[in-house]
């Protein structure tokens, strides 16, 4: 399989302090702009939880030069999109024009970016919004179960740990001048963190890109970046049983598990070929072996994200409450077949590698996807190079990594979440 993704990327650190990235991309007249920075719910005390997620929604909603319905109407009559988002890790702030725009994108990205005013209406609105959908968690099964399973995996105090309805308390607080704060703590360079990328990608040349970038982010702040709240996880085998307002049943299991780093790319890389061949829906091994040989479950899959603090390996189930007792058994007994070899042979991993490859090269056919990945990479830590590196390396994963890997993780604590109806 071909595996080249871009035509022509350059690296540089910016006078600014700024790590900017340029992918050039001719094939069509667009070209996306997105802003990688260190700033999400690891960075966040317990008394500031949800804070970057509230920051992130009203920062696009007025500057000091453009108003909320401004904003709309200008990336509108470029026939454009802008968005900012927060995660666990980082944030971003993105935009795609046709190419024509793109010194305008610049300017109204870096507006944002420099001159918010976070209105007061628009706080409120958003608040009101997040809660919202936080309390509507409750409705959902998989929320329930995921929300439980993480407080025990990680602990409360853990920013990966910590459960979405208590952060409700935190966000009604507030005020303007809480998001002024924290936008001060983030939004500016640290020189020694290099905590701001900017990527461009598309149809725009490299030295046109960069003297817009230095144009209008000439003037960006120096700040500390604020260190990491990573509270030491105890790690331990717990069962916890629940009764919920649901007729079906649910399971769900938790491991902690590898971040992403280069010290750890064996067992990162390992996990996700281990999380390929038993999730990704009807063609993933629980689907195949729990559901269409079994029909123990509705539903079943696994994820395993990829994290700057350790991360978390799930395997998860619906199902009639009545088999869960059957379908622990069947778990597991995956698990140790995964470890001893009974389970994943050499064909069995090559069809997993070209799965993941096949969709990762998919998942690039967008200017803005391109752009994405590329400060996804730089920002956890791996630089913007692994992003074609990624696809290479998964190639000298072997059944021993599998492995070992296996036996390292699902041989560990675990916590395990059951879900049942509570009785009428």
């Amino acid at each position: 399989m071909n595996t080249t993704i871009f035509s022509e990327i350059k690296k540089e650190i910016l006078s600014n302090g700024i790590t900017f990235l340029h992918n050039y991309n001719p094939n069509q007249p667009i070209v996306s702009i997105v802003i990688f920075l260190k700033m999400g719910e690891i960075y966040e005390p317990k008394k500031f939880e949800g804070i970057s997620d509230l920051l992130q929604s009203v920062i696009v909603k007025g500057t000091k030069n453009r108003s909320a319905e401004q904003i709309a109407e200008e990336v509108e009559s470029l026939g454009g999109s802008i968005s900012a988002d927060a995660s666990e890790d980082y944030s971003t702030l993105s935009i795609a024009v046709g190419s024509q725009h793109f010194e305008k994108a610049v300017d109204i990205l870096s507006d944002i970016f420099k001159n918010p005013t976070f209105p007061k209406s628009e706080i409120e609105k958003e608040k009101i919004n997040i809660i919202a959908s936080i309390i509507s968690r409750k409705d959902k099964i998989f929320d329930i179960a995921i929300d439980e399973l993480l407080s025990n995996l990680y602990g409360k105090k853990h920013p990966y740990g910590r459960r979405p309805i208590d952060s409700i308390k935190t966000i009604k607080k507030f005020s303007q001048k809480d998001l002024f704060n924290w936008w001060t703590k983030f939004y500016g360079v640290d020189k020694n963190e290099k905590n701001i990328v900017i990527v461009v990608s598309g149809d725009v040349s490299y030295d046109i890109a960069k003297e817009m970038i230095l144009k209008y982010f000439s003037d960006i702040p120096e700040i500390n970046l604020p260190k990491i709240v990573s509270p030491n996880i105890k790690i331990r085998n717990k069962y916890i049983k629940r009764k919920v307002h649901f007729k079906q049943g649910y399971l769900m299991y938790g491991f902690v598990s590898s971040k992403i780093s280069k010290d750890t790319l064996s067992d990162y890389l390992s996990l996700k070929l281990i999380n390929a061949y038993l999730g990704g829906g009807m063609s993933g091994k629980l689907f195949e072996y729990l559901r269409e040989q079994h029909s123990l479950c509705y539903e079943t899959n696994s994820f395993y994200p990829t994290r700057l603090l350790d991360s978390h390996f799930v395997v998860y189930l619906g199902l009639d409450y009545g088999r869960i007792d059957i379908a622990k058994k069947e778990i597991e007994k995956i698990f140790y077949q995964i470890i001893n070899g009974e389970l994943i042979t050499e064909d069995d991993l090559n069809e997993v590698k070209r799965k993941i490859k096949g969709r990762y090269l998919l998942d690039h056919q967008t200017n803005l996807q391109q752009a994405w990945y590329l400060g996804f990479w730089e920002i956890m830590g791996m630089g913007y190079e692994y992003d074609q590196q990624y696809i290479k390396d998964l190639e000298n994963i072997s059944l021993s990594n599998i492995r070992y890997v296996a036996k390292k993780i699902f041989g560990s604590p675990k916590t395990i979440i059951e879900l049942v109806p509570k009785k009428k």
